[in-house]
């Protein structure tokens, strides 16, 4: 039987990055067991890193008293219910 068509089809993406952050992603990415970066690795992480990017939120916690800079991000849903704490101030 035939393989179903992927509906959501991947298609190539080039990307330069700087060799400091290419080092650092290698390394994170790095499998002992297989003695490199797996197949597929990099594919999943920025998949995961766009999903976060259009998915999650940033609430900057500066208006509830911690100092600038501090900030949570998360998925909307979440940052909307800890938004609506804070405000409450039910924390």
């Amino acid at each position: 039987m035939p393989r179903k068509p992927n509906l959501d089809r991947p298609v190539p993406l080039t990307l330069k990055l700087p060799e400091t952050l290419r080092g650092r992603l290698d390394l994170w990415l790095f499998s002992p067991l297989e003695g490199r970066v797996r197949q597929g690795a990099y594919q999943e992480f920025f998949i995961q890193r766009l999903q976060e990017f259009f998915d999650w939120q940033r609430l900057d916690l500066s208006p509830f008293g911690f100092p600038p800079g501090y900030f949570v991000s998360g998925p909307k849903e979440i940052i909307r219910e800890l938004e609506l704490r804070l405000r409450k101030g039910a924390y």
